[in-house]
């Protein structure tokens, strides 16, 4: 099975569910932001914890792209 031939919509992470992901982690890191300006006590940490939630998924994506180049590669090699 040639794992670059998996159809987008099935495989686990696509671009569009990863900036999906990411935005959605964005924004929830930017109200938790503003939260702690507004008094939240633990608003700071929590955006920090969720934009850290977003390096690494950011992380994973390099990750996945960097396999599929491999994967592009030894498929092209061996034609």
């Amino acid at each position: 099975m040639n794992l670059l031939e998996i159809p987008f919509e099935e495989f686990p992470l696509n671009h569009t569910r990863y900036n999906y992901i990411m935005d959605e982690l964005r924004s929830a890191a930017r109200g938790f932001e503003q939260l702690h300006w507004l008094g939240w006590s633990n608003g700071k940490e929590l955006d920090s914890r969720l934009m850290k939630i977003h390096a690494d998924l950011n992380a994973v994506w390099k990750l996945i792209q960097e396999t599929e180049r491999q994967l592009a590669a030894s498929i092209a090699s061996k034609r």
